[in-house]
């Protein structure tokens, strides 16, 4: 249990914000908020009012995407 009331730093917690996650994807967070709307980016959850996304969650959806060579899915 944290001894303070101060907000989890980086590296606390394994949710990340729509910003922070768009930054450890390395995409805009435009990006990543026209992927959620569209039903196309990674499983992302709702605490309260906000989008959170698991760093789990990133990485299973990122390497769903990885490609061999210019049209070529690696799982293809």
């Amino acid at each position: 249990m944290r001894e303070s009331n101060r907000p989890p730093s980086e590296g606390d917690s394994p949710y990340l914000s729509a910003i922070e996650a768009a930054n450890y994807l390395r995409i805009s967070r435009r990006a990543l908020q026209s992927y959620r709307i569209n039903g196309e980016g990674p499983a992302y959850r709702k605490h309260g009012a906000r989008v959170v996304y698991h760093r789990d969650d990133l990485d299973r959806w990122s390497g769903k995407r990885r490609y061999r060579g210019p049209a070529l899915r690696e799982d293809e």
